[in-house]
C-alpha cells in the first residue's frame, strides 16, 4: 500500500498541473499514469490556449484596444447555452493565473487574435507560444519539468481500476494494476481524476452516441474511459457524454490528416470508396456521417500523383500510404478487391471525362490517371465535451449535484464547461486552468 495526501489519476496537462500545484502548497502527492510517458493528448494539441487578462495580454496593444477582458471570454464560452455558467466563470477568472504561472517557468506567449467563421464573436483570448502548433507541447513540458522539481511521486504504466471509499462514502484511495498485472492500493485524503476522454473504448462510444459506434480516434493517449467509469461507480453524475467532436480523416498509426494535406485541400481531387471498393458520396471534407454508415466505418482515399502536397509526401515517405501503377494493384495493396476498385475507377473516369460528376455531383472532378496512391482511414472521436460533472471547486458531483467527499476531477474527463461546443483554444485551457484550480482547492480543503 502506498500513501499520500492526494492521489492523482492521469498524467496529462490537468493531472500534472494539479499535482504540481498541490505539491507546491505542501501536500504529498502520488500521480498514476496509465502509459509509459507523461503528457497525454495535450501533446497533440495543434492550436493555442485561451485565457483572459494574463500579464502578456494586458501588455498587448491590440488586446487593450479591443477592450477585451474576463467578461469577454465568458461571453465567448457561453455562446453555447448548455455550458454551465459557474464553470465558465471559474475558467475565465482563473485562466490568467495559469498563464502567468507558466510564463514564470520561461514560456513566452504571444497574443493571437482569432477570426473563426464558426463563431459569431471574435476571439481576442488565444495565446500561442509560436506559430508552429507547439503551444500545448511547450506548456505541458514546462509543467512536467516543474513537477519534476517537486516531491510528486510518479508511477507510470499504472492503470487505475477502482476508487476506494471509507464507511461514510468519502473517496480515499485508488486500486491500480501495474505492468506486471499486480494490484496496488494507493490511499490518500483526496483523489483527483484527470484521465481524459474515451476514444479507445469503441463500445462506450457507441453507447453514448450511436452513430459513433464505428468511430476510431486520433488520441495519442490510451484513453478508454476508466476515470469516467470509476467515478460513475461511486455515484458521480455525467453530463453531455454524447457530445463528441469528430474529425473526418484519421489514419491508423498516423492520426489526424488535416485539410492542407489532402488532395485538393479537402480531398475533393480524390475518390473515396468503402470496403467494397465502391463510391458512396461526393468527396469532400464534411463526409464523416456518410463514412460512419459504411462497413466497419472504413473509407479509402484514392488520388493521383500530381495531387500530392508536400505534407502528404511526408506521410507517404513515412510509409502510411500505398501506391501502384493501376487501380487493381492499389486495391490489393489496400486489402480491397482489386478488380472491384479497378471497375469503380474506370466508371468514375468515364463519368467525369466531360468534367461533370454525374454520379454524385462533385464539382472539379478529375479523372484518376497515372500512378495512384491510397490510404485507409476512419472518422475519429477527437474531443470529448461531456464527462463527469464538477463544480467550480472541481469537486465531483453526484446525481443530486452534491459533492462526493474526497473526489475531484479536471480536464477532458469532465463535463459541463464546454456543453456541446468546444471553442478553439479552450480545450487545453480547460485542462491547465481546472488542473490549477484543483490543486489550489484540494490543498485548501485538506488544510482545513
Amino acid at each position: 500500500m502506498q500513501e499520500a495526501d492526494l492521489i492523482v489519476v492521469g498524467g496529462g496537462a490537468a493531472g500534472m498541473t494539479a499535482a504540481t500545484t498541490a505539491s507546491e502548497e505542501g501536500l504529498s502527492v502520488i500521480l498514476l499514469e496509465k502509459s509509459a510517458s507523461l503528457g497525454g493528448n495535450t501533446l497533440a494539441a495543434a492550436n493555442g490556449v485561451n485565457a483572459a487578462d494574463s500579464a502578456v495580454q494586458l501588455a498587448d496593444e491590440q488586446y487593450q484596444a479591443a477592450g477585451a477582458g474576463i467578461e469577454g471570454l465568458e461571453e465567448l464560452q457561453l455562446q453555447n447555452e448548455q455550458a454551465r455558467e459557474n464553470l465558465v466563470d471559474a475558467f475565465a477568472e482563473n485562466s490568467a493565473e495559469v498563464i502567468n504561472w507558466i510564463s514564470d517557468m520561461g514560456v513566452e506567449f504571444t497574443v493571437s487574435i482569432q477570426e473563426d467563421d464558426r463563431n459569431p464573436l471574435q476571439n481576442y483570448y488565444m495565446l500561442r507560444v509560436d506559430a508552429s502548433g507547439s503551444t500545448g507541447i511547450t506548456m505541458t513540458k514546462a509543467v512536467e519539468n516543474a513537477m519534476s522539481q517537486t516531491d510528486v511521486t510518479v508511477y507510470k504504466n499504472m492503470d487505475a481500476t477502482t476508487l476506494i471509499q471509507s464507511e461514510d462514502g468519502a473517496v480515499n484511495g485508488v486500486i491500480a494494476v501495474n505492468a506486471d498485472g499486480e494490484e496496488i492500493t494507493f490511499t490518500g485524503k483526496a483523489v483527483l481524476i484527470a484521465t481524459g476522454g474515451f476514444g479507445y473504448n469503441q463500445e462506450l462510444l457507441g453507447e453514448v452516441n450511436e452513430k459513433l459506434g464505428k468511430a476510431v480516434t486520433d488520441e495519442i493517449a490510451p484513453n478508454t474511459g476508466e476515470g469516467l467509469l470509476m467515478a460513475q461507480a461511486v455515484g458521480a453524475k455525467a453530463v453531455d457524454l454524447g457530445e463528441i467532436q469528430t474529425f473526418p480523416v484519421v489514419m491508423e498509426g498516423y492520426g489526424m490528416v488535416t485539410p492542407n494535406k489532402l488532395p485538393g485541400g479537402f480531398g475533393v481531387n480524390a475518390v473515396v470508396v468503402n470496403q467494397e471498393a465502391e463510391r458512396f458520396t461526393a468527396e469532400g471534407f464534411e463526409i464523416g456521417d456518410a463514412i460512419l454508415t459504411q462497413t466497419d466505418g472504413a473509407a479509402y482515399m484514392i488520388f493521383r500523383e500530381d495531387q500530392i502536397s508536400e505534407d502528404m509526401q511526408n506521410i507517404i515517405d513515412a510509409g502510411y500510404v500505398a501506391s501502384a501503377e493501376t487501380a487493381a494493384e492499389l486495391g490489393e495493396a489496400l486489402g480491397l478487391d482489386g478488380a472491384a476498385l479497378q471497375s469503380t475507377v474506370d466508371a468514375y473516369n468515364e463519368d467525369v471525362a466531360d468534367g461533370t460528376d454525374d454520379a454524385f455531383g462533385k464539382e472539379g472532378a478529375l479523372p484518376l490517371e497515372g500512378k495512384l496512391y491510397g490510404f485507409k482511414y476512419g472518422v475519429g472521436a477527437h474531443y470529448f465535451m461531456g464527462g463527469i460533472l464538477i463544480n467550480e471547486q472541481t469537486q465531483v458531483l453526484d446525481e443530486s449535484e452534491a459533492p462526493i467527499a474526497g473526489l475531484y476531477a479536471a480536464g477532458e474527463v469532465t463535463g459541463g464547461f464546454h456543453g456541446t461546443q468546444r471553442i478553439d483554444g479552450s480545450g487545453i485551457g480547460d485542462s491547465f486552468t481546472f488542473g490549477r484550480i484543483a490543486g489550489h482547492e484540494i490543498a485548501a480543503a485538506l488544510a482545513e
